[in-house]
């Protein structure tokens, strides 16, 4: 079975909760997404979803805790949050830094409320209510 591994970056300000996400410049059609991707043999889902934020986004992030583990269409999903220590701008342009690099992608990432009305793409969407659930039960 495929392991998955996302990254659900959270930042609270007065507005409420935000949740990092990006869309494939010049691709609406890949839809909004949050960082993440397979995890690689011999790699753990905690060190795939830092090697994904980090390729996806050029940020460096750690402090991961599990938050959600289910399955969709044959895949296992692992689901981690953080709330960086540092602040973050509003939005920018990311090349990705691994293989995708050479397709290339460029990423626009912005901040949305978590519990906001604009939907992810296909099953990121469901991890977001599991990590939704798993962050109100504190």
């Amino acid at each position: 079975m495929t392991e998955k591994a996302y990254g659900f970056v959270l930042r609270y300000t007065e507005e409420g909760r935000g949740l990092l996400v990006f869309e494939h410049a010049g691709m609406p059609e890949a839809g909004l997404q949050v960082p993440g991707g397979t995890v690689e043999e011999g790699e753990t889902p905690v060190q795939a979803v830092s090697r994904e934020v980090l390729e996806e986004s050029g940020l460096p992030l750690g402090g991961w805790r599990p938050a959600a583990l289910f399955e969709s269409d044959g895949q296992l999903w692992h689901c981690y949050v953080t709330v960086p220590g540092m602040v973050l701008p509003d939005s920018w342009r990311a090349e990705p830094l691994g293989p995708e690099r050479t397709q290339g992608l460029r990423f626009e990432f912005r901040w949305i409320p978590f519990e906001g009305e604009e939907t992810l793409a296909g099953a990121q969407e469901e991890a977001r209510r599991a990590v939704g659930a798993f962050l109100e039960r504190g």
